[in-house]
């Protein structure tokens, strides 16, 4: 289930976001292994539409990654994702301080075509044996 959203500066090649989009796959599918349904949207902000630290457009729009996620991954997974997260968007653009914002929820709180992930007695299984074996 994750549903992640990387805000990034524009101009990145088809190619590199390919590859770019497959590294944070690869980590988050490895921390969320079920079912298989990871979303990236990437976000390009010129840099007249971004203002850090009160300038608009006056360096390189610093990135940042916001993940909502189901709650239960172990520590040590969560790091070595985080890991791979990074190592993708490093890859990819060379642009300082690199934030990850992760927002967890209980499966109670996620809904699918209407109905709670709580209520689907096969997802909640999936995800206690996945979490489980960490």
């Amino acid at each position: 289930m994750p549903i992640t959203y990387l805000d990034v500066p524009p101009g990145l090649a088809v190619e590199a976001k390919r590859r770019l989009v497959r590294g944070i796959y690869d980590a988050l599918h490895e921390a969320y292994p079920f079912p298989d349904d990871v979303r990236i949207f990437l976000r390009e902000w010129p840099a007249d539409c971004v203002s850090q630290d009160g300038k608009l457009g006056s360096e390189p729009a610093r990135p940042v990654f916001m993940m909502h996620v189901p709650e239960g991954v172990n520590i040590d997974a969560k790091r070595r994702m985080l890991k791979g997260i990074n190592a993708a968007v490093a890859e990819a653009y060379d642009l300082p301080k690199f934030m990850i914002f992760m927002q967890e929820y209980p499966l109670d709180l996620v809904s699918l075509d209407g109905g709670l992930h709580a209520d689907n007695q096969q997802r909640v299984e999936a995800q206690r044996k996945v979490y489980a074996s960490d």
